[in-house]
């Protein structure tokens, strides 16, 4: 096979698995501190991948706003679950 032909067949196979993905509705990471970022005005401080005991995937985004307050937004890759989360509060010590 030809260096130009496996490349080409390397490109095709790549992006029909990005095609894939997309069609499916599969968010990234990426994605998500992207939406957060648009949601909220403010810098991204954390952005981590949160499984339950099933093995479901949560991205869990943590961003800084102007404001100094802290907002959490969740995303759920497999079923299209956005949104923003406040974050527990803290026990107040007497």
């Amino acid at each position: 096979m030809k260096p130009s032909t496996a490349i080409a067949a390397i490109l095709a196979l790549s992006l029909s698995g990005w095609a894939e993905a997309r069609h499916g509705r599969q968010t990234s990471l990426d994605e998500a501190v992207s939406e957060a970022r648009e949601r909220y005005d403010g810098r991204v401080i954390s952005a981590e991948i949160l499984r339950d005991e099933e093995g479901h995937e949560t991205y869990n985004v943590r961003i800084l706003t102007p404001q100094g307050r802290v907002k959490r937004y969740r995303v759920s890759p497999e079923r299209e679950r956005r949104g923003y989360v406040s974050p527990p509060r803290r026990e107040r010590r007497r």
